[in-house]
């Protein structure tokens, strides 16, 4: 039988990436003659990617919209601004990486799937001392898909050596938990995350308030499920 597999979101799960997104965002705003993003809806934001970072800025101080075609352009500025900085001030939150590696010495599959490029998330995690204790690691490029879609959730479970009904996802948004869904995983809500809504209205299979807690619930799961 497979083993258990845990699927870590990055942004606002494993790593308060908040504080170099919002840097960047900042930059950039200034560089568009404009104030800095407000604190709570940056982070809140940061786990949206570069657009919502900067539309919540220009918003928030009653500024117009880049026009669409823009966009592309200002994605990529914002890339290359934050492949520079990436952990200048981003951390794991308190915690976790004992708790990555308390699972990983036990046994379980782990996997990060996030929503941002996959170098990106390779090149955050290397710079944390993290990448080795991850089985994979998956970004929204890695198939041309992101979450909600499920394909780069299944994709990290297989990497990791797991089935997905033997498999959880932890992650801050509806789109971990729509991905968890169709892909027949359990979801776990990270309750210090960058929740844009009350934890309840993610309808997760559970929510989990603090880092700690979260070896637990994987063990429970892991032994119910055999």
């Amino acid at each position: 039988m497979a083993h258990f597999t845990i699927v870590f979101d990055l942004d606002g799960t494993l790593v308060d990436t908040a504080p170099d997104l919002i840097a960047v965002t900042n930059d950039m705003l200034a560089a568009m003659d404009c104030g800095p993003v407000p604190e709570d809806a940056g982070r809140i934001a940061a786990g949206q990617g570069a657009r919502a970072l900067l539309c919540t800025g220009l918003e928030a101080h009653g500024r117009p919209l880049p026009p669409e075609d823009a966009w592309s352009e200002l994605i990529a500025e914002f890339i290359r601004l934050y492949a520079e900085r990436i952990a200048e001030r981003s951390r794991p939150f308190a915690g976790m990486r004992d708790v990555v590696r308390h699972l990983r010495s036990a046994g379980f599959g782990l996997a990060v799937c996030t929503n941002k490029k996959d170098f990106l998330a390779e090149s955050l995690l290397r710079e944390l001392d993290m990448a080795e204790d991850f089985h994979a690691i998956v970004g929204a490029n890695t198939l041309g898909v992101g979450k909600p879609d499920p394909a780069p959730l299944l994709h990290g479970i297989a990497q990791a050596g797991g089935m997905p009904e033997r498999a959880l996802l932890l992650g801050d948004s509806m789109a971990d938990v729509l991905a968890a869904r169709a892909a027949g995983t359990v979801s776990a809500l990270a309750g210090w995350g960058y929740l844009d809504r009350p934890a309840s209205a993610y309808q997760a299979d559970f929510t989990v308030e603090s880092v700690p807690e979260v070896p637990t619930l994987i063990e429970e799961l892991a032994a119910s499920s055999r």
